[in-house]
């Protein structure tokens, strides 16, 4: 009897098959809106344009060393490094290609108020760009609270013309979204349900305070306006323990990862010990998957093995991935929204 040889490739088990990824926390813009988010970041918290410039220099393709010359002359010189004339204009189809590729079925878009050269808004080019592909790119529109009438008009606006989320980044804003001043605010958001993502944990902007957009804050949000629908961005890092706890006493919090690498997470002294100690249980449903585009030297889909790859029950990973996301969006369509 002829028994047949097993090579090591055939007692090697199959590699995972990675569940579908929703990015919830996306940047989707053309030239002249990269150069509007970086006009926002330079003149709000121009830290970041040299706290991260390697991370701008790899995602944009420009060398490192005549950008960093640039910023130590004159900000708008060193943004024309990374955007510098002659590139390709912004292609959707070749934008969701590439995301296809990388296993990404969805993703929330954030978006801005702040103004293009052609007069409409962030959050208009983006509305007006992805209208016919809403299944897969969700606009969460960017609002600024240092004027609480002007955040509600952009509101009410963005979400006539389609959008499904908002987007608050406190530090840019040296504002505290707890201020009762804008309240009407979240209760319009609450009305509509329109989950807000809120810039959450450790900025880099050394002109405000650290704890403008805090775990303390999502707490007094979510029990001062009980139908609101919050996402921690950046889950509150490094407190993620206490973000975790107050998506505990709050159905309505989930906690989203975006700028932090998961083959990081296990690591002693990372500060994500909690999510991955409770993972099986309270953080099960609460967690988001995000990349925040940039940031990370590595493509989406390889933030997504990394995940992948923590060891966690598949329906931990697959829930983290795409599942609370789509739960997420389900919960904010239901039948009575405004």
């Amino acid at each position: 009897m002829n028994v047949p040889v097993r090579t090591p490739s055939a007692l090697a088990p199959e590699p995972p098959v990675r569940p579908p990824v929703v990015d919830a926390c996306a940047l989707l813009y053309d030239d002249a809106g990269w150069r509007a988010y970086l006009h926002r970041l330079g003149e709000n918290a121009p830290e970041y344009l040299d706290v991260f410039s390697a991370s701008f220099c790899r995602y944009f393709g420009a060398d490192h060393a005549t950008y960093r010359d640039a910023l130590a002359l004159r900000r708008q010189d060193a943004v024309d490094v990374l955007l510098p004339p002659g590139r390709p204009p912004f292609d959707l189809d070749a934008y969701l290609a590439d995301r296809r590729r990388q296993g990404v079925t969805g993703e929330f878009a954030m978006g801005s108020a702040e103004r293009l050269p052609d007069g409409r808004t962030v959050n208009e080019w983006l509305l007006e760009t992805t209208r016919d592909v809403r299944d897969r790119v969700h606009v969460w529109a960017g609002l600024s609270l240092r004027d609480p009438s002007a955040a509600l008009d952009e509101l009410e606006r963005s979400l006539a013309a389609g959008a499904t989320g908002l987007c608050v980044i406190p530090f840019l804003d040296g504002t505290d979204p707890a201020d009762p001043r804008f309240s009407p605010v979240w209760d319009a958001a609450a009305g509509a349900r329109l989950p807000v993502w809120l810039h959450t944990g450790h900025h880099f902007a050394r002109s405000h305070p650290s704890g403008l957009g805090s775990w303390r804050t999502v707490e007094t949000l979510a029990a001062r306006h009980r139908g609101l629908l919050l996402v921690a961005g950046h889950a509150g890092w490094p407190d993620v323990q206490e973000t975790l706890l107050t998506a505990a006493r709050h159905p309505g919090v989930y906690l989203e990862f975006s700028s932090h690498r998961p083959r990081h997470m296990p690591k002693p002294g990372s500060g994500w010990e909690p999510l991955l100690h409770h993972a099986r249980g309270l953080a099960r449903d609460r967690v988001l998957f995000g990349t925040s585009t940039w940031v990370n030297p590595a493509p989406t889909a390889t933030l997504a093995d990394e995940l992948t790859g923590l060891a966690l029950p598949a329906e931990v990973t697959s829930a983290w991935l795409s599942g609370n996301a789509e739960a997420l969006m389900a919960r904010a369509a239901g039948p009575d929204r405004g």
